[in-house]
Formats: C-alpha cells, sequence, structure tokens
C-alpha cells in the first residue's frame, strides 16, 4: 500500500461514517427515521472506502469491493427522502415506492456497470489504474453522452434534495408550538446538512462544467474535492441523527404545518384538515378560553407533566381531553405564549427549586434531566432565556448567598 495524505482522509472518515452508522442503526428501532438514516450514512461510507483504497493502492489487492455501488447518488437522494419523509411524519415507502424511487439505480447497475462488477481482477485493476493515473486537462474530455447522463444523475439527486428541503421548511415556523424538547435544533440542523448537500452538488456541477469546457482542473480533482466534503457532510448527518435518533412528528402534528391554501379540498380527510388549521386562528369565547387557561396551569403543576422530556402538544390535549387545536389556540392566543415556552418556563422554575435546595448537590446535567429537559443544551438555552443567566452562574451565586 502507499501512503496518502488523501487517501488516510478518507479512511479516517470512512471509519467515523461506518461506526456512525452502526450506532445509529442499534440505537434506533425497527422502522424508525435513525434506520433509514443509518444506511444514508452507510452509502456515503462506502464511497469514502473507495476514496481511500483508489488513493492508497490497495484497489490492487481488493478490486471486487470497489464499484458496487455506481451512480451512488441515485441511491443517496431516494434514501435520504425516504428519512426525511419518516421524520416529518409523511408515510413511508412501501416495497412498491422503492422499487419505482431506485428503479433508475438499478438501470444503471444492470444495464451500464454490471459488466465492469463481473470483470476479471486484472481487469479491474487496469481499469482503476487508469483513472488513478488520468489527471491530464483537457477540452471536451468525456463525450456528450456522457457529459449529459452524468447531469441528468446530478439533477435526479437535486430534486429528491429539494422535495427533502421543502418537508423539512413546512415545521420552521411551527415547531416551537408542537414540541418542548430539542426538536427545533434538530430539524434545523436537517435543514442545514440538505442545504449543504444542495451546495455540494452545485460546487461538484461548476467544477465538472468547468473541466469540461473550460480545461479547468481535471476530474480527479472534481471527485476529490467532493468527496472531502462527503466526509465533513457525513459526520454532521450522523452527529445530528445521534441526537435524536427517534424523531418523527405525527399526521396531527403535520397538518399544524399545512397552510390553508396548499390543502386540497378533493377529500373528507382533507376537509377536516382545513377545518383544523382555519380553527387554530378562530374566535374561542373569552370564558371558555380563561377556562382551558386554567385549566392548563392546574394540571401541569399538580400532575408535573412537563417533567416528562416527551411531552408534545398533542400528549398533553389527551391528558386535557381537548382538541389539540384548541390547546395551541389558548395558549398562543390567551397565554401569549407557545408550547415550546410555555412547557419549559415550569422546566426551569423546577430546575430553580432544585438549584436552591442545599441538600441537593447534583450536577447540571442530572438537574437538566431531573426537570424534565431531555439534553443540557435546550436546558441551557431555556435557563438562560427565563432567567438572563446560565445553570451553572445562577448555582454559583445561590451558593454565595447562602453562605453569608
Amino acid at each position: 500500500m502507499e501512503i496518502s495524505f488523501l487517501g488516510v482522509i478518507y479512511f479516517v472518515g470512512f471509519s467515523h461514517a461506518l461506526m456512525l452508522a452502526i450506532s445509529l442503526w442499534f440505537r434506533t428501532e425497527a422502522k424508525k427515521p435513525g434506520r433509514i438514516l443509518s444506511i444514508v450514512v452507510a452509502v456515503l461510507a462506502y464511497k469514502l472506502f473507495e476514496g481511500g483504497a483508489l488513493h492508497t493502492g490497495l484497489y490492487r489487492h481488493i478490486p471486487h469491493f470497489l464499484d458496487l455501488i455506481p451512480a451512488m447518488v441515485l441511491v443517496l437522494g431516494p434514501v435520504f427522502y425516504a428519512y426525511v419523509r419518516s421524520v416529518t411524519g409523511q408515510a413511508l415507502f412501501t416495497t412498491k415506492d422503492w422499487l419505482i424511487h431506485l428503479a433508475p439505480w438499478c438501470a444503471v447497475w444492470l444495464f451500464l456497470n454490471s459488466p465492469n462488477v463481473f470483470r476479471s481482477a486484472e481487469l479491474k485493476i487496469a481499469m482503476w489504474e487508469s483513472l488513478v493515473n488520468s489527471d491530464t486537462a483537457g477540452f471536451g474530455k468525456l463525450p456528450a453522452e456522457i457529459v449529459l447522463r452524468i447531469l441528468a444523475i446530478k439533477t435526479h439527486l437535486s430534486l429528491y434534495l429539494w422535495l427533502s428541503w421543502k418537508s423539512l421548511n413546512q415545521f420552521k415556523s411551527t415547531l416551537p408550538n408542537l414540541r418542548a424538547d430539542n426538536s427545533v435544533e434538530v430539524v434545523t440542523q436537517l435543514k442545514f446538512l440538505t442545504l449543504s448537500f444542495i451546495l455540494l452538488e452545485i460546487i461538484w456541477v461548476s467544477l465538472f462544467i468547468a473541466h469540461q469546457y473550460f480545461g479547468l482542473g481535471t476530474v480527479n480533482q472534481v471527485s476529490n474535492i467532493w468527496l472531502l466534503f462527503i466526509g465533513v457532510i457525513v459526520l454532521a448527518m450522523g452527529f445530528t441523527g445521534l441526537q435524536k435518533p427517534d424523531l418523527i412528528f405525527t399526521q396531527e402534528e403535520r397538518l399544524f404545518t399545512i397552510p390553508q391554501p396548499d390543502l386540497p379540498n378533493s377529500n373528507d380527510e382533507s376537509k377536516e384538515g382545513i377545518s383544523k388549521v382555519k380553527y387554530i386562528h378562530s374566535a374561542l369565547p373569552e370564558k371558555a378560553a380563561d377556562d382551558i387557561a386554567k385549566n392548563i396551569e392546574d394540571q401541569l403543576q399538580s400532575l408535573q407533566l412537563y417533567l416528562n422530556d416527551k411531552l408534545t402538544l398533542t400528549d398533553l390535549a389527551n391528558c386535557l381531553d381537548i382538541k389539540s387545536h384548541m390547546l395551541s389556540q389558548v395558549i398562543n392566543q390567551r397565554m401569549q405564549t407557545n408550547f415550546y415556552r410555555l412547557i419549559n418556563s415550569y422546566r426551569v422554575q423546577y430546575a430553580v427549586g432544585l438549584l436552591e435546595d442545599s441538600k441537593i448537590n447534583w450536577p447540571i446535567e442530572r438537574i437538566a434531566l431531573e426537570s424534565g429537559f431531555s439534553n443540557r443544551v435546550t436546558f441551557n438555552k431555556a435557563f438562560k432565556e427565563q432567567m438572563n443567566c446560565t445553570a451553572s452562574d445562577y448555582k454559583k451565586e445561590n451558593t454565595k448567598v447562602s453562605s453569608i
């Protein structure tokens, strides 16, 4: 094997991606988003492995392990979109759906790549040698047919990335009314990752066109830059998924994200959705709103429902035996807040009580968990917003006062 800086980088990225994929798979229940994300990370890990093998000469020893997933982005797009659909409460892909969405990749594999797969080891090694040694820049290096095929594959991926972005963006303004955990941060990170993929594809296409028609750079350089970015993205993607591998929004929560003009009205189910969305902003008698608001506060205090770190708007609505849309309306219009701030205000006050208790000397992480927060990041953010200082500073100040 040869020592190559790029090869080492790719293998480091591959090892991290492989560990993330395995961790996501085993930390997630079957048919949950984390399982699908683990497949996305595994596919990207394989491409990093290929890059490492090419830049270290390992391909000479394992030629039959390379090029098993040609046109990888034809797999990446549908699988990533399936992950986003699962997170955003849309129907999971059926077997038929998977066959339809992966049909382009299957066609490429069967009709274009299968001859390469069943070649002898000597021919495969010669092919990779030719690719590795091909570092000359030229005009119109690839035939127009191949260029169009490559651009079509990239367009295919871009379509799925756009659909993923659109699905995630629906929750942008409504999440604080639905969840009181770190779902907001996770969805924001997923949107950023989707945007990163989109920008990466723009960069790749720009570099590819610059090479093909202006003689700038080489095909290898284009591929290397793309793969390095993939290494960074895959690590960020795995980290995001590990924060909340079971993140799923329900169909009822999804109704809150659909603007009225975009809803179809061709069936009863859609009409029901429209009525629910309309009712969120409809007038509610003042006394009824006051009674519901008082009931919310009483139940939260007496039952300490906020200590459940998985509490959602729909969970609270079921506990109070009222409709989710009515609960959301009262919280937003009558109580002048949103679900996120309401629940976390109770959690912060509970945390303050723990911090002020001289008999308790727990670390901040445990204070956060005992108060109903699922992680310290969300706890610190909510605590600082409400108390204008961090929990650590509050604890130090309270200790000073108590010792006087």
